[in-house]
């Protein structure tokens, strides 16, 4: 189905450009061209314009009607998807040819401003009525029309091919242009959303914006982006949306091994997207405990842990792994290794000592995390840290090993 288009002909194609496109083909031809957008108006001035049609059109109702004239034999041959041979208003033979771009009718190229020996159609001009209705001189439209090409209709039809090559060479330096323009708005909207993934905490924004609004915002965006062609830019959106969307949950909540894991993919992906190759991650997660409760965002702090503060310093080669795996169905650990700096000793012993140290994109510490995973399974459950500046940092998560209870949820 072919629309109009949201872009206009002289946006997307250099005026420079395309008038010395539309000079060569009429030189080629020998025929009056001019280009003209969707309502029929020039976009670049004519090449080899009659002395007929140069009177014409300067009259204003002259001018008004050959617009429309145009209009509709560009749209005609839109319609067609190929060029169209017509009579103008006064009696002359013109053809159309259309500039489509990605199903979008931008304009037409025009030609002709002649007659045929094949319908001598010179006959059919009545210059009385022209004269008077546009008021114009009858001498000098007599004078004009003397002066019309009179081209052999076998012309007319080649030319009009030719035409149609033209029109098509234009539309595809369109889509060129077009595309060239769309990856530009996705890359700016990338580094947006970049921006405020390096700027964003929730901790802040909690205080300052309702977290239901932000999360429906995204969304609202993400939709745009989808409407706008930007993929990317849509996955990127819609990932940081479930992420907010999953930390509202309440901290009391109990979710699955399995929904903390699909939520801690969502953050490697915004991740990686912000710092694309200077790490990589892997998780190896033993199916049997996917259906085994832990308290709801237990891992991201620990992921975020590794990467933020962890690989800070390395700019290629960074890892984070994370590993599940099941004791007897007695116990449960998952660990979140990194190849980075390590933690400083002294910050080590901080870390279960200090309220809230080490706030994360949640403002979920890692004491926070461990005093949770206490609260609801005891004392020897937790989470342990491990640190060599050789290796990097290990932090071990121990919970039994207990299917969750819907009414948890």
């Amino acid at each position: 189905m072919i629309t109009n288009s949201k872009y206009k002909l002289k946006e997307i194609i250099d005026v420079s450009s395309l008038k010395d496109i539309q000079d060569k083909f009429a030189k080629i031809v020998g025929l009056s061209t001019v280009t003209v957008d969707e309502d029929g108006t020039p976009v670049v001035t004519a090449s080899y314009f009659t002395k007929w049609c140069s009177l014409i059109r300067s009259s204003a109702e002259g001018y008004r009607r050959c617009k429309h004239c145009d209009s509709v034999g560009g749209t005609t041959a839109m319609q067609a998807g190929k060029p169209f041979i017509y009579n103008c208003h006064t009696g002359l033979i013109d053809f159309a040819a259309p500039i489509i771009v990605n199903g979008n009718y931008l304009g037409s190229m025009l030609c002709g401003q002649v007659t045929s020996t094949s319908f001598k159609n010179k006959s059919i001009i009545d210059v009385n009525k022209l004269s008077y209705e546009l008021n114009l001189s009858k001498n000098d439209l007599l004078d004009a029309l003397a002066e019309v090409p009179v081209v052999d209709y076998e012309k007319i039809l080649v030319s009009a091919d030719y035409l149609f090559l033209f029109s098509n060479f234009i539309a595809k330096m369109g889509i060129a242009t077009i595309t060239k323009s769309e990856l530009l708005d996705e890359t700016k909207e990338k580094m947006k959303l970049t921006e405020l993934l390096k700027n964003m905490e929730i901790k802040a924004l909690q205080a300052q914006i309702n977290p239901h609004f932000l999360y429906n915002t995204l969304n609202t965006i993400a939709r745009m982006a989808l409407i706008e062609k930007a993929p990317d830019t849509e996955n990127l959106i819609y990932a940081i949306s479930d992420l907010l969307r999953y930390s509202l949950k309440n901290s009391d909540n109990m979710v699955t091994v399995d929904s903390e894991i699909t939520n801690i993919k969502k953050y490697f992906y915004i991740q990686k997207t912000r710092f694309g190759d200077r790490f990589d991650y892997e998780i190896d997660i033993d199916s049997s405990i996917l259906n085994f409760k832990i308290p709801v965002m237990t891992l991201q702090p620990l992921v975020e842990n590794s990467i933020i503060h962890g690989l800070k310093n390395m700019t290629i080669n960074g890892k984070v792994k994370i590993i599940g795996k099941n004791f007897n169905n007695n116990y449960l650990t998952i660990e979140v290794f990194d190849n980075g700096i390590g933690i400083d000793e002294d910050r080590l012993k901080t870390i279960f000592a200090v309220e809230n140290s080490y706030e994360n994109l949640t403002g979920l510490g890692i004491k926070n995390v461990d005093g949770r995973i206490k609260h609801f399974f005891g004392p020897k459950y937790g989470i342990e840290l491990k640190n060599s500046k050789k290796t990097g940092t290990t932090a071990k998560i121990m919970v039994p090993c207990i299917k969750l209870d819907k009414r948890e949820v």
